[in-house]
């Protein structure tokens, strides 16, 4: 059995290659496309139907008033997505709400037909009604996830605090790096697989951010207590990050594993609220589990080199310096000895 040279932490560029390949396709994506909104919350165009007082008069005439616009509305062989109704200070509304395809023609069509209804329906003759038609721009996602975002900066903010203090600087830096990159990654693939999201993205969104941190605190709190050991001491800073991982590596596959048939259950048996959570969760514990097995110990591995670097250069720098100033003293003490003989020698 040959033995494999190959080593995670020697790989940081191909780490940090992949996430930016899928969050580039992403935002080339949802430049191009945008999210895939659900029918809750897709564009869609209205059909508002307002009336006076008359209708609000009595609760027949208001279920009248909307099954014979209903009757008009199918007889056009359109589909109601939703339909709202609601009292106003001068009457009252009824919105119908179609697919944005829906042209304004047609609706205008359906208004007239219902205006003709109306006319000849003795008990709705006598109340005033008018119409008109928009178009709905849902920027609920967007706000929300908006809201997410800066909640992710905070909560990655804190847990870079933390982590830096309890264990290490430059594990406290690479949770933050790779929390940044496991919420992109988890809204670029959102995007890519073109899965239908509500406002609940923003939640799987916090999820993802959330998970990163926690496969930060599993890994890197045994990756320390093995560092400070005497046999890990004696190691290079990558040999040291990557023995460490190795072992650490096992506490984030078995929490993701477990994390990914938790959401898998919830995406079964909770209805379509809890898949809409639960899908963009597991994309974002997968991303997670990613950077917890590849990017989050590379990053360490590099900060620690650059830090062991800096450290050699400053100890090489004072070296030189105190040479070179053990040479200067040399130069003045023969100056100075030349200086004595050749007094002597002229007294």
């Amino acid at each position: 059995m040959t033995k494999t040279n190959f080593k995670v932490t020697n790989k940081l560029p191909v780490w940090l290659a992949i996430p930016a390949v899928i969050i580039i396709a992403g935002l080339v994506m949802f430049f191009l496309l945008g999210f895939n909104p659900s029918a809750s919350i897709a564009e869609n165009k209205s059909l508002l139907v307002t009336h006076d007082a008359y209708v609000n008069a009595s609760e027949d005439l208001g279920k009248e008033l909307q099954s014979l616009c209903a009757s008009e509305i199918e007889k056009a062989g359109l589909t109601v997505l939703e339909c709202k109704s609601a009292e106003t200070t001068a009457g009252g509304q009824i919105e119908y709400v179609f697919s944005s395809e829906v042209g304004n023609e047609k609706l205008d069509e359906v208004w007239t037909n219902i205006e003709t209804a109306l006319a000849a329906n003795v008990n709705l003759k006598a109340g005033n009604y008018d119409y008109s038609v928009h178009v709905n721009v849902s920027q609920q996602v967007y706000t929300y996830i908006w809201r997410a975002a800066i909640s992710a900066g905070v909560a990655l903010v804190l847990a870079f605090v933390y982590v830096a203090v309890r264990y290490r600087l430059s594990m406290g830096l690479a949770t933050f790096i790779a929390g940044v990159l496991d919420l992109a990654v988890t809204l670029a693939l959102t995007v890519i697989l073109r899965i239908p999201v509500t406002t609940a993205l923003a939640t799987a969104a916090i999820l993802a951010v959330t998970y990163s941190i926690l496969t930060s605190l599993v890994s890197f709190n045994k990756m320390r207590s093995l560092l400070k050991s005497e046999e890990y001491k004696t190691m290079s800073a990558s040999d040291a990050v990557e023995a460490a991982n190795a072992q650490a590596v096992k506490r984030v596959v078995i929490l993701s594993v477990v994390t990914v048939v938790f959401y898998a259950l919830f995406a079964i048996f909770g209805g379509a609220a809890f898949r809409a959570v639960a899908i963009p969760a597991i994309l974002g514990v997968v991303a997670s589990a990613f950077s917890g097995i590849f990017v989050k110990p590379s990053l360490v591995a590099a900060f620690k080199n650059a830090g062991e670097k800096m450290k050699a250069n400053g100890a090489e720098k004072a070296r030189l310096a105190k040479k070179q100033e053990e040479e200067e003293r040399a130069q003045k003490r023969n100056a100075k000895n030349k200086s004595n003989t050749f007094e002597e020698a002229v007294g």
